[in-house]
């Protein structure tokens, strides 16, 4: 499975503002689905934001990331589902994706192994 330590090592929530955090995540994604994109019609604030995610096997999700990590809000794109929310939250957007893509997984693991290889190639 993908899985990467969280790089965020903020002095204090205050220093946190996700919306800046937002296009970072969203290249290192891209790779492995089928599309990701910041929502514009569900609000984001500087502790919370929402991401329409469709995963190679066309399945849609909207994500929410705030500062207790990254969470599906709903089986469509801009929508939060309403009333309370169980779904676990996950500390790295990797581990969201290979909970619910194995298609993201083995995606993952095929440009890690590539990397890998270029790397032992250029020794």
């Amino acid at each position: 499975m993908a899985q990467a330590t969280s790089s965020w090592d903020y002095e204090s929530e205050s220093d946190v503002n996700l919306n800046l955090q937002a296009p970072e995540i969203k290249k290192e994604i891209e790779f492995a689905v089928s599309s990701v994109e910041v929502s514009t019609k569900v609000p984001s604030t500087s502790d919370l934001v929402y991401f329409n995610i469709e995963t190679q096997e066309k399945v849609k999700y909207c994500v929410e990331l705030s500062l207790k990590g990254f969470r599906i809000v709903s089986n469509e794109f801009d929508f939060v589902a309403g009333g309370e929310n169980t779904n676990r939250f996950h500390e790295t957007i990797y581990s969201l994706l290979d909970s619910v893509s194995p298609l993201y997984t083995a995606t993952f693991a095929r440009v890690l192994h590539m990397k890998l290889e270029e790397m032992l190639e250029r020794r």
